[in-house]
């Protein structure tokens, strides 16, 4: 008898930039093509680590799927362009929060869409929002967004 398991496929990280990232702004990563592979679902994972002065006690960063629906360049959510640049999150999906409310420490979450009741389109990415008061800490390296694509198959 056959069964239905997920699969996993190689993890990965999204090409950003959020190094010194100004608060009550957004990024959004370079696209990921699925137009081929067609996975159902991915865990996202962010790391962040906030500025070293000027952090909100009520700080946060937003963290949200972008989607291309039929895969080109030309209709992402919130007019994204699918290459990593900075973005105004108007009608982009929110996939969950990270609280980050003190000076110069690491944070991370990961947000898992099929949990969410979200599927993955032709090509998406994703976007960061700070909203920590403060603008993120300068070295890029302690910033990442990383993810893992998911499927089922029969075994």
């Amino acid at each position: 008898m056959a069964n239905i398991k997920q699969a996993l496929n190689t993890s990965g990280t999204l090409t950003k930039t959020l190094a010194s990232l100004a608060n009550s702004s957004g990024w959004c990563t370079t696209a990921v093509d699925n137009s081929t592979n067609l996975f159902n679902s991915a865990d996202i994972r962010v790391k962040i680590k906030t500025g070293a002065a000027g952090v909100s006690a009520n700080g946060y960063v937003g963290i949200y799927l972008v989607r291309s629906e039929d895969g080109t360049t030309t209709d992402y959510d919130d007019n994204f362009s699918g290459t990593s640049a900075s973005i105004t999150v108007l009608n982009s999906t929110l996939i969950g929060y990270i609280w980050a409310n003190a000076n110069a420490t690491t944070y991370s979450g990961v947000f898992d869409l099929a949990q969410l009741g979200l599927t993955l389109p032709k090509k998406w990415a994703i976007a960061v929002v700070n909203n920590t008061g403060a603008a993120l800490d300068s070295t890029e390296g302690n910033h990442v967004i990383g993810y893992t694509e998911k499927y089922a198959t029969v075994v």
